[in-house]
């Protein structure tokens, strides 16, 4: 910017202002002089306002600020002034982000945001549903991938440190191409406007390179609009994605020139120029094109006199870092904003933001737990929820019915190692499910619990172990390498009588796993086709995948599993045999499931037999689906840690012992009122709920909001912890082994 205004006006002096020694710019040439202010965190901010009114005073005297902050700041204390070239407040209020209000009337999009001061629950869906092709967004500066959900709480956190406001934000990730529409504005009037599109970016995103040219009248026209609705003064860049459909998404709108602008200037656009010399009345000197295209690059320069570089602390771990990704001090100014409560809502009144409603829980929940007579238990103690769990059994069951035909029979298989308990079999059993096992301890289990062998499905890399299984045949065997299937093989033409569908899990060319046969690669493809002709015809061949729709999200779970059927069918016209069984696995988290894949059973069951013309039958393996809703975890609180008056921990008797998972994803929570005792879902808050073990890591919950008047000896209910939290749950801090 400061390059931009010295070719505008060869004479004028230029003033850098900084507040730490640490910024580099301050040693450009091209400012006459530089001011250091104290840091922002001892900066006196009264005393600092009515210094800038006295610089503003004279006539010839103007302001451009480059950071956010300080804009919104000056904003407050200065209020519009004609030589303060930033927007006022009430103009930064209808461009704050990620709704960008002021938008409307552009030819754009914005992409879809929720904020993070919901509840846990509804956070973790969103990112769910966005296949966890999320950003964590602060309020002003800062974006990171997020990619699961023990990295959003930590990134949450360190956020929320450094900004001092929980107001963060997740945004939905928009594929495409980036470039940016940046514009001067002088009390309304639009002065000048360039379009930039991104030639080259750093590791960070950030601009390195970019084409200049003019904003379409499509955009142009509106944009004029805004500008005089919102009586803009100062420059602006608006951030944009457009995607492969050519469809412009709005990622934010800054009210400041973009670090690039110089490379407007070169493109013969000097619209830093054009803002002094509308607030001026004197003319600039014309910018001449060189190109419109810039590139950027990173030039030494001796450091300015009496401004040393101050030498580097080395952190207490030894290691070297970067100075500070914000030398200026923002983030210092971001908590005295919010300290003095006039950041999140500049020019609205300052009562406190209500509290997100609890995550809510269906009605079966507490009316299973009213069932469980906790007040004679000892706890911990995991409950199971009856008709919870009968709901979703039943669902499917009636689900895979509907979907069935008499050339194709849908069959619900149940994942044992979800969670082996006697119950949720026997629901499964009693549903008409088949049973899913990956060791011969599954399959006595099965046995155990009446089903028969023709009705178990056989998974995973040691399924005899840890003895060979006599309960011969079984419904379907599917091999996990081409060495396992090459033994199958080998017995079945010798004669046993293994199963009645023999078939293989696919591992296509997206997934990272460690399970499946590799069948992008060319030798083990044709390797497993010739194990798979060897067959004898009366073994009918089957097909499985299975991936975590919960990890990947919904779009690319459909997507991988069209690619495993477009595979099945490939392996039938290299076997000239029918692929007769597809079996699905799970890996849906509960709401996904009954949200998702149930209402488009039917649907993707004639998608199968399209590909797979003599299909005939199509089995789906849910386990977590079926269970992780169904049982909740009781604990007793043992101890209240107050702060300042107001509970900030508690220490209860349950652990990540019995909650393996807990950080994996959210669990909702009940509380029990000693006085009514009614059952309640706890909101989110600040505060923790601590397990009894001695481990750092051993916390229950990280942000829950507590009672004032929380007691010693009140009951919680940790819901959704009836899969792999039940079935993974170890004996750590009870004074025995674990029985190995």
């Amino acid at each position: 910017m400061a390059r931009s205004l010295r070719l505008a006006y060869p004479d004028a002096t230029l003033i850098g202002v900084d507040y730490s020694s640490r910024s580099s710019g301050i040693h450009a040439p091209v400012f006459d002089d530089v001011w250091i202010q104290q840091p922002w965190a001892r900066l006196d901010l009264d005393a600092y306002a009515a210094s800038l009114r006295d610089h503003l005073e004279p006539e010839d005297s103007f302001w451009i600020s480059c950071l956010d902050l300080e804009i919104l700041w000056m904003a407050q204390v200065l209020g519009p002034h004609p030589r303060l070239l930033t927007p006022s407040v009430d103009a930064l209020d209808r461009i704050t982000k990620p709704a960008v209000p002021a938008h409307k009337g552009l030819p754009v999009n914005i992409p879809p945001f929720i904020s993070t001061t919901e509840q846990d629950w509804a956070l973790n869906t969103f990112c769910r549903r966005h296949g966890w092709k999320i950003w964590l967004k602060g309020p002003y500066y800062d974006a990171v991938q997020v990619n699961w959900w023990p990295s959003f709480l930590a990134l949450r956190t360190a956020f929320q440190s450094t900004w001092g406001t929980e107001n963060l934000f997740l945004q939905a990730h928009v594929r495409g191409l980036e470039e940016s529409v940046s514009f001067s504005a002088y009390q309304g009037r639009l002065l000048e406007a360039v379009h930039m599109v991104k030639r080259d970016i750093t590791l960070e995103g950030k601009t390195w390179g970019g084409h200049i040219e003019d904003p379409v009248p499509e955009f142009l026209d509106p944009l004029r609009d805004i500008v005089s609705a919102l009586k803009w003064t100062g420059g602006a860049e608006l951030k944009m994605i457009r995607n492969p459909a050519g469809e412009l998404f709005l990622m934010e709108m800054n009210p400041r020139f973009p670090a690039w602008i110089h490379g407007a200037t070169i493109a013969g656009r000097n619209l830093v120029g054009r803002l002094v010399e509308a607030a001026s009345g004197i003319p600039m000197c014309p910018a001449e094109q060189q190109s419109n295209e810039f590139a950027r690059i990173v030039l030494e320069m001796p450091v300015r006199a009496g401004y040393p570089i101050p030498p580097l602390q080395e952190p207490l771990n030894g290691s070297q870092h970067h100075a500070g990704k914000y030398p200026s001090g923002m983030p210092m100014l971001a908590q005295r904003l919010q300290a003095m409560r006039s950041l999140d809502r500049p020019a609205a009144t300052l009562e406190p933001e209500p509290l997100p409603s609890p995550a809510a829980v269906p009605a079966s929940f507490i009316e299973d737990i009213l069932g469980a007579n906790l007040d004679n238990v000892q706890t911990p103690h995991r409950i199971l929820l009856p008709r919870t769990a009968a709901r979703s059994f039943n669902q499917l069951a009636v689900a895979a019915s509907a979907a069935s035909s008499s050339a194709c029979a849908v069959r619900a298989a149940y994942s044992i190692k979800t969670n082996p308990d006697e119950r949720l079999i026997e629901l499964a059993r009693n549903a008409g499910f088949l049973a899913e096992a990956i060791s011969e301890l599954e399959v006595g289990q099965a046995l155990n619990q009446g089903f028969l062998p023709e009705q178990i499905i056989l998974n995973g890399p040691a399924k005899a172990w840890p003895n060979p299984t006599s309960a011969y045949p079984v419904h379907a065997i599917f091999c996990d390498s081409v060495d396992e299937l090459r033994q199958v093989v080998e017995r079945v033409v010798s004669g046993d009588d293994f199963a009645e569908f023999i078939g293989v899990r696919l591992r296509g060319p997206q997934l990272i796993s460690r399970f499946g046969i590799p069948v992008y690669s060319r030798l083990i493809f044709h390797e497993m086709i010739d194990l798979l002709r060897a067959l004898p015809r009366r073994v009918r061949l089957g097909c499985h995948f299975h991936i975590a729709s919960s990890n990947f999200g919904f779009g690319q779970w459909w997507q991988l599993y069209d690619s495993s059927l477009r595979c099945a069918k490939s392996i039938e016209s290299c076997t000239d045999r029918s692929v007769e069984c597809v079996d699905i696995g799970g890996g849906w988290f509960p709401d996904d499931f009954e949200s998702e894949l149930v209402p488009k059973l039917g649907d993707a069951v004639r998608q199968a037999r399209e590909a797979l013309p003599n299909l005939r039958v199509f089995v789906l393996e849910p386990g977590r689906a079926m269970v992780q809703h169904s049982m909740a975890v009781a604990m007793r609180v043992l101890e209240v840690r107050n702060y300042m008056g107001y509970p900030k921990d508690i220490v209860v008797d349950g652990s990540i012992a019995e909650l393996p998972l807990a950080w994996q994803f959210p669990h909702r929570i009940l509380e029990r009122d000693s006085k009514t005792g009614e059952w309640q879902p706890m909101p989110r808050g600040m505060a923790r709920i601590l397990g009894r073990l001695c481990m750092e890591d051993d916390i229950v919950a990280p942000n829950v909001q507590l009672r004032a008047d929380i007691k010693e000896g009140e009951l919680l209910a940790i819901c959704d912890a009836g899969a792999y939290e039940s079935s993974m749950a170890y004996t750590f801090g009870r004074g025995k082994s674990n029985g190995l």
